[in-house]
């Protein structure tokens, strides 16, 4: 049997958070901008904001994983006042111990996303974004 995905929902009284677990590859980010996508489709987010979200997921979940251990990703979507909140981790490769983010890639990240972090630590690799969700329209 080949590499498992893993996809959880759990939904609270405070908001609603999907877990999704992929192998720790480039070609399974796509999964995860997938999954961003329709969680920003279903907060009401429009087509910019969503291909927005796209980008921002697919550069950090990238970088996670190019600085990862092949393992896996986890990537967890939560919502919580008005806010959607991405985070996503994996085990850092052995032997590295920073990771960087180039000057283009933050300044993408910074117009595409309200805020963003991308660190190392405790011997884990981790991304984390956030996005205002809209208002709904009347």
């Amino acid at each position: 049997m080949g590499p498992q995905v893993d996809v959880r929902v759990d939904t609270t009284v405070t908001g609603e958070t999907i877990r999704l677990a992929v192998p720790a590859a480039l070609e399974y980010v796509r999964i995860v901008r997938l999954t961003a996508s329709g969680v920003a489709s279903r907060l009401g987010f429009d087509v910019e904001e969503i291909e927005d979200l796209r980008v921002a997921v697919d550069e950090l979940a990238s970088l996670v994983v190019e600085s990862a251990d092949g393992g896996e990703l986890g990537v967890q979507f939560a919502v919580r006042d008005d806010i959607l909140r991405i985070e996503g981790e994996a085990l850092l490769a052995s032997g590295q111990s920073e990771v960087r983010v180039d000057d283009l890639t933050a300044q993408i990240l910074a117009a595409v996303v309200d805020e963003w972090d991308f660190s190392a630590q405790d011997g884990h690799v981790r991304f984390a974004c956030t996005r205002r969700v809209p208002a709904p329209t009347a």
